[in-house]
Parts: structure tokens; sequence; C-alpha cells
């Protein structure tokens, strides 16, 4: 398999006052070269946590171990500035609040052509890169656009802009964190169209962070399902929307509008109080003894696909 990105137990940690949070916890999968991977759960689930170990983003005070490897380079390892050469160049990020990830001061053209300038290109280039961004966008105006202030533009647009940015430089490796959070049915939608023709236009590859189903389903090639910092599912997107096979996934789809909005009956344990056998026993329809005081392993149960449940285990 051509991987370009390779998480191996990845364990994040954070200590407070109270304990210590394990956010993340053996977390492994790979993505091949040009598709997309997909990270779903529900708030609070360590999503986010993954994305920002890959950027290097994670506080100073967080325990770190297991291994991230792009192309081979374990990322960890890497000193600050020789991973410098990577962010923002070859990997960069399309943040979730682009409300405060843009400067609010600086107009949208010139914040695209910073990362523009990244990779070399001629100063009498570098407006017509940023004109030709925006309109591969779909900004029917980018000249408008390029030359406003981000308070100009509404919350769908601004989001647009920093995804620009993100792809200003030409990067080969693409996180989204969580792209269509906090934006109205037209925006949601507007960007999700946006990031399909993103996908089918380019080469990179993409580490997608996202609660929305409906855009996992249309842009992830391969999907993780996360509950309190662990996989307990992981495979292609269309076998785990047609055959789920965590409970947990099961009441994700369910609880989809379409679906009938059936919602998850409890809520996830907290970090500083998890319990000792599986996590989700207490809200699952198929609640086992075992579950109830030994924790699941990471089961096969075919090619590219496994799920974390005493049901598949031997």
């Amino acid at each position: 398999m051509n991987s370009i990105l390779e998480v191996t137990d990845l364990n994040v940690s954070f200590p407070t006052r109270n304990g210590v949070i394990h956010a993340s916890q053996q977390v492994s999968f790979r993505i091949s070269k040009g598709k997309s991977c997909v990270l779903v759960g529900e708030t609070g689930s360590g999503k986010s946590v993954i994305g920002q170990s890959v950027l290097r983003l994670l506080p100073q005070k967080s325990i770190i171990s297991g291994s991230i490897r792009y192309k081979g380079l374990d990322i960890l390892t890497l000193s600050e500035e020789e991973f410098s050469h990577l962010r923002g160049r070859e990997i960069s990020l399309v943040p979730q609040n682009p409300s405060a990830s843009l400067d609010p001061l600086m107009k949208c053209g010139d914040q695209i052509a910073e990362s523009v300038e990244l990779r070399g290109v001629k100063k009498s280039s570098v407006t017509e890169e940023v004109l030709h961004i925006l309109s591969n966008l779909r900004f029917l105006d980018p000249v408008r656009v390029s030359l406003s202030l981000p308070s100009r533009l509404s919350g769908g647009m601004r989001q647009r802009v920093a995804t620009g940015i993100a792809l200003a430089s030409k990067p080969q490796f693409l996180v989204l964190d969580e792209p269509t959070k906090g934006l109205d049915y037209a925006a949601r939608t507007s960007t999700i169209d946006i990031l399909h023709h993103i996908k089918a236009n380019r080469q990179d590859t993409q580490l997608l962070i996202t609660h929305d189903l409906d855009l996992a389903h249309r842009i992830g090639d391969t999907m993780g399902v996360l509950y309190s910092g662990e996989l307990v599912e992981f495979g292609p997107v269309n076998e785990i929307f047609s055959n789920p096979l965590h409970p947990y996934t099961k009441g994700l789809i369910s609880a989809l509008p379409r679906n009938g909005m059936k919602p998850i009956p409890g809520s996830c344990p907290g970090f500083l109080n998890l319990p000792k056998g599986c996590y989700f026993h207490k809200r699952c329809p198929h609640p086992c003894a075992r579950g109830e005081d030994v924790h699941p392993e990471m089961c096969d149960i075919s090619e590219g696909r496994q799920v974390r449940c005493h049901r598949f285990s031997a």
C-alpha cells in the first residue's frame, strides 16, 4: 500500500490538576496517496487532537507517544525547524474557525498571496494566481473578495478564503478540521460542493475531521469512527455506511435526519473517568458481560475493515 501518512499507536494526554486526560489512545490508521480519510465522532471524541498532532500544534504540556510517519519521516521526532519546512508548504490546514484564523485587518487576497509566495511565484504573477484560486473556489467576483476584509464576507465565504490560503502553497497533504462547523444550511451545502470539487480536481491527500456524516460520506474514501479517544471502527466509507458494525457507528448513522434522527441514549464517559471495560458499554443496545470488565481490542474483519467490539472478537 502506497501510504503517505501512517499513524501508529498514537497516544495523546494532557495533565490537569484533576488528573490526566487521555484524549487519544492507541490510534492507528494509514492514508494512501491521493485518498481522503475521514475521522468522525461526537464533540469531545478526540478527532481534532489527532489533526493537531499531525500538524504539531498541540500545547507544550501535551504528552505524546507513538509515531506519525509522513512519507516515511516520523514527524513527531523532527525539530520545529525541520517541521517548519513541511507545515504550510507540503502539509496545510483548513481550520474550523476562519473568523479566528483570518487576519481581520488584512485583505483576503493579501492573505492568500502570502501562501502563494511560499512556493516562489514571481511577484508580478501573484495577483493573477490569487484570483485564479478564488475563481476555483467559485467566487462570482474574485476581485471584490480579494480586496475585501474578512468582516465584509459571510461565514461560508470566509471558510472558502481559509481553504484558499491552505491550497495556495499547493500542498501534498491537507488537514481539514471541521470545515462545515457553525455554517448555516446554504453555506454548509456550498462548502461540501466545493470540497467535493477540490477532491475531484486535485491530487493531494486529505485528512478530514468532522462530525458531519453527509460530508464524510461524500468526500471520504476511508473512515475512522472515534469514541472516547479511541477508534471503534475503520474501513471504506461506503462499506461502513451500508453495513456499520459497531453499535456506536450504527447509532450515529441512525441519528441522521434522513434516517429519523434517532438519538443515542446516554452520553460519553468523561476522559477523567473512563470505565475499565468497553467505553460504550452503558450506551450499547447489545451489552455483554465481558464489556463490563474487559476492554475490547480492535479486530480485523476483512481487508481494511476493523471494529472494536467483543461481539467480533474470538
